[in-house]
């Protein structure tokens, strides 16, 4: 495999470790992969598929997204009232 970055969403459904590294952390950190995979793993990251020899790509994009909890639904934000601009005050000058 190349250093060669591809995005991994552009990747093989079951991706190989060293193009996984690059797409993750970008070329050159495959070192640093093969110590923070298992420790990834130990939190629900998807494992080595023995018959197709790489990890399932989506659901390595969606162990990320429950990591960094974009995949729960955020709430709406409602409206609050409308705008009373009258109210608004300028900020004083920087104090000494």
């Amino acid at each position: 495999m190349s250093n060669r970055f591809q995005p991994l969403d552009k990747l093989p459904l079951f991706a190989e470790e060293e193009a996984i590294s690059v797409a993750l952390l970008g070329p050159g950190k495959y070192a640093h992969w093969r110590q923070l995979a298992p420790l990834l793993e130990g939190r629900g990251f998807p494992k080595i598929d023995a018959e197709m020899g790489g990890r399932y790509t989506p659901a390595i994009k969606r162990f990320f997204d429950h990591e960094y909890r974009l995949d729960t639904a955020q709430p709406v934000a409602s409206r609050d009232g409308p705008e009373d601009w009258g109210t608004w005050k300028k900020k004083s000058a920087r104090r000494a």
